[in-house]
């Protein structure tokens, strides 16, 4: 029996990690908003166009904040880190 071993970056394990516990997250809270609001609630705010597309007006879920603020950090961190490239226009 041969056995072999793997090194694996440890970078790499921190990254999938992050990004594993991230996907938890973000599945926990689409889960866990859809429990805010009932089909009631819903049917009440929704408006039908020619019986086949229903659009539905409701507040932002918890989610949606959560990737907004994500998002938000994500430009201004960029825009920090690569603002010399955008002062240099010809």
């Amino acid at each position: 029996m041969i056995l072999s071993i793997v090194l694996v970056d440890p970078t790499m394990v921190y990254v999938g990690l992050i990004i594993a516990a991230g996907a938890i997250i973000i599945i926990f809270l689409i889960v866990k908003s859809s429990d805010e609001y009932d089909v009631e609630e819903m049917e009440k705010n929704a408006d039908e166009f020619a019986g086949t597309i229903k659009e539905s007006q409701g507040s932002i879920t918890s989610w949606l904040w959560v990737v907004y603020i994500a998002l938000t950090i994500w430009a201004i961190a960029y825009l920090i880190q690569h603002g010399a490239e955008f002062a240099t226009f010809p």
